[in-house]
């Protein structure tokens, strides 16, 4: 693991991917999981979290300052998404796995949510940031507000795009509704990454996050309290709910994690362990789907009830550690790494 890596983000990484496989656990063993407190936890979490660390870690990545680098750029972040959703689709789930649905490239393509959507929106996503930014410097100059301006405008122009796309095509195609829907939370994660450092220099800077957090922990508990997210019907008031709690949410955790895993906790036992699976987050949402929840009944147990809990239980722990294991054996042959996870590290 590099040194110079952020490892708070790394952790609120790792969190975040445990939380995908918690909710895939719970769907997959259980009835009702949909309407618990613990999904709504979840489903309210899980992406928006990952999302949102993904626009953050942007003021990490080399700047793209010519064509080159352009390039470099979007042939980097295909290997790293495009191809891991090639070999798991159609190699891994369609041939060797059997599962026929994966061979349909017509039906896979408007059937996204039933395999690795993640890849194919963080990929959308990334080339449309990308590209926005490299424009946006070119046209704003060492103008940084102009900058910003520009990027957010392109960026825009990017989301009305796969809104036609997805007029012509369907929303379903290639994911784009789910794309649609995340895209405001990198482009919030982004900003919080370049303006973080300074707004902490401030007077005031810690005691207004402190205050926010507060706030935010104040607003997801209102609303995950009294509504099942998942459940909500596809509308504008639906969509403002769910929006507004996986932001303070995010927000909430975040800012509470940040005052728990100090430097102390980081290098402990539990530190260390979500540290690690955030650094092999995409190895682990690409793996789990496999091992996800071997242990089965003949009816389903409804979620909550003790039976329920003590199987959804038994099968994250098993799901995690088979997951763990599987991501480290994989990771310690070269080729069987660069196929299967686009990483060449």
């Amino acid at each position: 693991m590099a040194k110079d890596r952020n490892q708070f983000v790394d952790i609120m990484r790792g969190i975040a991917m445990l939380l995908v496989v918690l909710g895939h656990t719970m769907t997959g063993c259980t009835t009702g999981a949909e309407k618990s407190f613990l999904f709504n936890i979840v489903w309210s979490l899980q992406m928006p979290l990952f999302i949102l660390i993904s626009g953050y870690v942007t003021r990490y990545s080399r700047e793209i300052s010519d064509g080159s680098g352009l390039w470099k750029y979007v042939k980097r972040r295909t290997i790293a998404y495009l191809l891991p959703w090639v070999v798991w689709s159609f190699i891994v789930r369609g041939i060797i796995f059997g599962q026929s649905n994966f061979l349909n490239l017509k039906w896979l393509l408007w059937h996204m949510d039933s395999g690795y959507w993640f890849l194919a929106t963080i990929w959308t996503i990334s080339m449309i940031f990308g590209v926005s930014t490299f424009v946006a410097k070119k046209l704003a100059k060492h103008s940084e507000i102009k900058m910003q301006m520009i990027t957010l405008i392109l960026y825009l122009v990017g989301m009305g795009a796969l809104v036609a796309i997805g007029f012509v095509a369907d929303l379903s195609f290639f994911a784009i509704k789910l794309t649609l829907y995340y895209m405001p939370f990198y482009f919030v994660g982004y900003l919080y990454g370049q303006y973080r450092d300074r707004f902490l220099e401030t007077r005031w800077g810690k005691t207004v996050i402190d205050v926010v957090v507060a706030i935010c922990l104040a607003a997801w508990l209102l609303i995950i309290t009294r509504f099942y997210l998942y459940t909500l019907p596809d509308n504008g008031v639906a969509i403002i709910l769910r929006v507004a709690s996986s932001i303070t949410g995010c927000v909430a955790i975040c800012g509470l994690c940040k005052g728990v895993f100090n430097n102390t906790a980081q290098n402990g036992l539990g530190g260390g362990m979500l540290r690690w699976s955030g650094v092999h987050s995409l190895e682990i949402y690409l793996t789990h789907y496999l091992l996800l929840c071997l242990l089965k009944m003949v009816e389903m147990p409804i979620t909550g009830s003790l039976q329920g809990t003590l199987l959804m239980l038994s099968n994250y722990v098993l799901t995690v550690s088979l997951t763990l294991f599987a991501v480290k054996l994989i990771n310690s042959n070269k080729a069987l790494r660069l196929v299967l996870y686009g990483n060449k590290e």
